[in-house]
């Protein structure tokens, strides 16, 4: 089952008193002596009985909005025992006890730990006359119904952690998986018994961000363009300005995509590595397929805020493998590796024998048409593997040494 709530803000005092009072009070101090906020949701579910899974979605914060500082998510449970009965089976009269347990559990984005509460309950002793012959009634049966265990008990937990923030930005969700476990444990002394349970709660999520409204971090990526600099490769350049003011440090991120729509991360630079402000990357298409592709470039603070650069396109092809030929072979101790037109590249060549040990490993350079002798080796059977470093496709040729 899935939830998703709407949305309230404290400039509505009605709603505030109604929704929070003794109020989540968790406004952080903002940069630059800017009025700290907050944005709030608030709802409750009632779980039916039998059902012990939820999924609860939030709406994540727009950056562009401002600043989240903090995070507090609150669960007020209700914790209702529906029915539980035991009935005795036996000829004779018998003594029962029930022993409920359960338990809890809230978990989701930037929780350190579930957010749980437990509770044990002893029902009992009862006494159960002789099995009378007729199911669910009679001397021989006891039974429990619509029992408030729980009884609006609050759990909470506040997230400020910088590296936890940034999963709270966008424009989609986050979303809360909420778990019961419920079950009896019964005592029965002729051990011949039957028994059932069933549970439901009332639960209320209170989640609120912590926010600096109007305070927006600025974004610090200029003149980003890419370049196609090769048939499966492109440079990406732009310029930076770091403010040693800021108070919040960031870092580029790279960001691709083949839809235009949704992007990863391929990449991350720190600010401030280079000292003139200019930053560059190479990326090549290696198996992702020829056609177009589209780049960003993601500036994330420190403390979860992210900007994003305009986004670019390119016309790349897959990457060819590093083909290369082994000369002389059969040989009679020299490794030597030829390559014909290679495009140009750092590669690493990898060596093993023929049980399969590491015997040699290097790196080479090469552009063109060139030929290289990179060992001598013993007599025997060998398998070179060369990976271009920035592609990191691989191929493997057979070396016989006499």
């Amino acid at each position: 089952m899935k939830y998703l709530y709407p949305k309230h803000f404290t400039s509505s005092i009605f709603l505030l008193t109604l929704l929070f009072t003794g109020s989540l009070s968790v406004k952080a101090q903002c940069p630059y002596g800017y009025t700290p906020g907050t944005t709030f949701y608030d709802t409750t579910i009632a779980t039916p009985a039998g059902i012990n899974t939820l999924e609860v979605k939030f709406p994540q914060a727009n950056p562009y909005d401002g600043m989240v500082t903090c995070l507090r998510l609150c669960v007020s449970i209700t914790g209702v025992v529906d029915y539980a009965s035991v009935e005795n089976n036996s000829a004779s009269s018998q003594t029962a006890d029930i022993y409920y347990i359960r338990t809890d559990q809230i978990t989701g984005p930037g929780l350190s730990g579930p957010i749980s509460n437990s509770i044990n309950y002893h029902y009992g002793p009862y006494a159960l006359g002789p099995t009378d012959g007729t199911i669910g009634s009679g001397p021989d049966f006891i039974s429990i119904s619509n029992d408030t265990l729980l009884n609006a008990v609050t759990v909470c937990q506040t997230i400020n952690d910088l590296d936890s923030l940034y999963q709270f930005y966008g424009n989609d969700s986050v979303t809360y998986q909420y778990n019961i476990t419920a079950f009896t444990n019964i005592s029965c002394t002729g051990g011949n018994y039957n028994s059932s349970v069933a549970t439901s709660a009332l639960v209320r999520f209170e989640f609120e961000y912590c926010t600096c409204p109007g305070y927006v971090l600025p974004l610090n990526v200029n003149d980003f363009t890419v370049i196609k600099i090769a048939d499966d490769k492109a440079k990406l350049q732009w310029s930076g300005f770091d403010d040693p003011d800021n108070p919040y440090p960031y870092q580029y991120e790279v960001q691709m995509s083949r839809d235009g729509r949704q992007f990863s991360g391929i990449a991350r630079v720190a600010s401030e590595s280079a000292p003139d402000g200019s930053y560059e990357h190479i990326y090549a298409a290696g198996q992702n397929g020829s056609g177009t592709y589209y780049f960003r470039i993601k500036q994330l603070y420190t403390n979860g805020y992210t900007r994003f650069s305009d986004i670019k396109q390119v016309q790349l092809k897959a990457s060819p493998r590093p083909e290369f030929k082994i000369f002389p072979n059969p040989s009679n101790g020299i490794v030597g590796i030829k390559f014909d037109n290679y495009q140009g590249g750092e590669l690493v060549l990898e060596v093993f024998n023929s049980a399969g040990q590491k015997v040699l490993q290097k790196q080479i350079q090469t552009s063109g048409s060139s030929y290289h002798q990179v060992a001598t080796l013993q007599s025997g059977s060998y398998w070179l593997k060369l990976t271009d470093i920035t592609t990191q496709l691989s191929s493997v040729n057979q070396l016989i040494i006499k």
